[in-house]
């Protein structure tokens, strides 16, 4: 009764958001009833959705089914109803945000069901105009059923325990984006090509290097994505919403990124500030491929629960709101990429990490070490310092390896792993019909990786191109790069893509042993009638 008293009230030395008021609904997420010493259950989040769902401005559907058949739910706001047929005819801009794709990193999914509640109670009416909101709150649903106090080694709570990362089948889905071996990505790729969204974003917790923010985030980082959508992103989107949170509830927020050898662990790298990884692999660097605004969120995870809970629904606030004043512009650059050909183009097949063009001021930070009140085991617990630190930031990407962009992809219909992932994420082909030029990838070697990574032994693929004249199409699909999923075709069938079919062994090594050459040719110039 005493924590429901105080909810409304924005207090700052506890750490509450400016955005804090008392729910008319009365409605309260398992964190806010358990004064954040819980996270929510499955049946929780289906019981609150269904709750705020009672006013008329929420629909609920659901999207697909994890691997032990619980059906992911979605809430669609700003349409008739919950279809894609519904939200693609309102002819807004179309803001995905969805949660636990790593079920221990669980203030996200918190955090959007606090945001369904304000939208069920009539808050922020004005973003209805021009966008339609899709929310999943839970969608490493298995993983977030097997709640252990271990699952995220020194984090600060929640103190009742969290899920696990990966799936039911081990798999971790925030790495399953090009493969798409999971029921979970597939439904999420699904949901992207039927409900077509023009901003993706997707929450987490971070952990490793002690800094000094709340939150850090990052755009799409692949080299290849388009160059309106990065510049949008890193020039307004991201600064205007730091920006605004910085002035409102007094949080830092930056990109994300980790110093090496920062608290005593060996160093790997120069000191720097060190974002993740290019590879599409990771939703929001797929977002980018597929010329969406992928967002990235990573609250801190030495912050207490409720402090990251509510950084992220800060977070998430501002970001539908720029959305909202900017919508317009979003929708013509998503259009405009969607209508831009990659052909003849010089596209990344690797990159490596490049570092802004001057060193910029890192706030690093300190922690407490905490007994966890249940386990007596080690937490880490921010303290509320900032240690500023000019160093190299290493937050975008540049190729190490590059290829022209051809016309044409050939896949040979009998390669049914191919197809099917073809068919999964949406990307258009049809049946050869008449013969032409076509270059073939002579192998010279194939390496393949010692240990398995996500149940794959990736492999590598060494060799050149060559010229094989007049020859026939018969069996064969044309998969054009002259289409919106242009730069997803590039780095799904090149031979040499450090993410693609090879990379991810969807053809055993045998597929390119037998006749030393890469069984996908492409074309240069002009493709077969249709």
């Amino acid at each position: 009764m005493k924590h429901q008293i105080l909810l409304g009230i924005c207090v700052f030395m506890a750490g509450c958001s400016g955005s804090a008021v008392v729910h008319d609904s009365g409605l309260l997420t398992q964190a806010e009833r358990s004064d954040y010493q819980e996270t929510s259950r499955f049946a929780d989040v289906v019981a609150f959705m269904e709750a705020v769902s009672r006013s008329p401005s929420i629909h609920l559907t659901t999207f697909g089914e994890t691997v032990e058949g619980r059906e992911l739910p979605l809430a669609v706001w700003g349409a008739s109803d919950a279809s894609a047929e519904a939200v693609l005819a309102a002819g807004k801009t179309r803001v995905l945000v969805f949660a636990n794709i790593h079920a221990g990193e669980v203030c996200g999914k918190e955090a959007v069901q606090m945001l369904l509640r304000d939208l069920s109670e009539g808050r922020h009416p004005e973003w209805a105009d021009s966008l339609v909101l899709l929310i999943a709150p839970i969608y490493n649903a298995d993983g977030n059923e097997r709640i252990a106090y271990d699952n995220r080694p020194m984090q600060h709570g929640p103190m009742g325990g969290m899920g696990q990362r990966p799936n039911a089948q081990g798999l971790d889905l925030n790495r399953d984006f090009m493969k798409l071996a999971a029921p979970e990505s597939r439904a999420l790729v699904r949901l992207f090509r039927e409900y077509d969204p023009h901003v993706i974003v997707d929450l987490h917790t971070t952990n490793g290097t002690r800094h000094g923010y709340h939150l850090t985030y990052a755009p799409p980082l692949h080299p290849n994505t388009a160059e309106g959508i990065d510049r949008t992103l890193r020039e307004a989107w991201l600064p205007y919403v730091s920006a605004r949170i910085a002035y409102t509830d007094g949080w830092a927020m930056y990109h994300y990124g980790n110093v090496p050898g920062a608290f005593g662990e060996p160093a790997t790298a120069p000191r720097a500030w060190y974002s993740f990884d290019a590879r599409p692999r990771f939703g929001t660097n797929y977002a980018g491929l597929r010329n969406r605004f992928g967002i990235l969120s990573e609250a801190y995870s030495y912050a207490t629960f409720e402090e990251r809970v509510l950084a992220t629904k800060r977070f998430v606030e501002e970001v539908v709101d720029y959305a909202y004043q900017n919508a317009r512009s979003v929708r013509d650059q998503a259009d405009y990429a969607d209508a831009t050909s990659v052909v003849g183009e010089q596209l990344s097949l690797r990159a490596t990490w490049a570092a802004l063009p001057q060193p910029v001021e890192i706030l690093m930070g300190e922690v407490d070490s905490v007994a966890h009140p249940i386990t007596r085991e080690l937490i880490l617990k921010r303290r509320e310092v900032q240690h500023p630190e000019v160093m190299p930031a290493f937050v975008r990407f540049q190729h190490v390896e590059t290829e022209v962009a051809p016309s044409a992809y050939l896949v040979p219909v009998n390669l049914t792993a191919v197809v099917e992932l073809l068919d999964l994420h949406g990307i258009d082909y049809y049946p050869a019909q008449s013969p032409t030029p076509v270059e073939v990838f002579s192998i010279d070697s194939v390496q393949v990786a010692e240990r398995a990574f996500q149940d794959r032994l990736s492999q590598t693929l060494v060799g050149y191109y060559g010229t094989l004249d007049d020859a026939s199409l018969e069996m064969m699909f044309v998969v054009p790069v002259d289409q919106p999923l242009g730069r997803l075709v590039f780095m799904l069938l090149e031979p040499r893509s450090d993410d693609g079919i090879v990379a991810w062994a969807v053809l055993p090594p045998e597929a390119y042993t037998a006749r030393h050459e890469y069984p996908i040719r492409r074309i240069r110039g002009s493709l077969p009638p249709r």
